[in-house]
């Protein structure tokens, strides 16, 4: 497996798990391909708050529970800023959507935090407060834009 740097902490597999239909598969097939992905180098894994309405991220962290010392070995993002079919940049549903993230993924923090999808009508300056915010409190280590 290739890996590669991000932010000069982390080697994160060049291959991401995307775990968008994580909730549909069951827990059997779940935690099958869970240990296939990390037998194998995969330790990138992609999820995003509206991904089976918030129960990917819980069966994944249903997962984690599981297999204590897993969450150390491995990388985690998560995406925002899309609910109800609109998107919300706003500092409150940024925050909002963060701590729903690392209740379900049962985890203290997450890795990288992308904002799901750009909007030319987003204010930076909000988006920013709530990224300083997350990084201050030690619950996001890094920040980016998806597709």
């Amino acid at each position: 497996m290739k890996f590669i740097n991000i932010g000069g902490k982390m080697n994160a597999s060049a291959v991401s798990l995307g775990c968008m239909r994580m909730s549909e598969i069951g827990e059997k097939r779940v935690e099958a391909i869970m240990d296939s992905a990390l037998a194998n180098g995969i330790n990138y894994f992609d999820h995003a708050d509206i991904y089976g309405r918030g129960n990917s991220e819980k069966v994944f962290g249903d997962y984690l529970k599981k297999h204590p010392g897993t969450r150390e070995k491995i990388f985690i993002q998560t995406k925002c800023a899309i609910h109800d079919s609109q998107y919300d940049f706003s500092k409150e549903h940024i925050l909002r959507s963060v701590e729903g993230s690392l209740s379900r993924l049962g985890v203290d923090y997450v890795d990288s935090l992308l904002l799901h999808r750009p909007d030319t009508l987003m204010e930076p300056e909000e988006v920013a407060k709530a990224f300083d915010e997350l990084k201050a409190s030690g619950k996001v280590r890094h920040f980016g834009v998806s597709n």
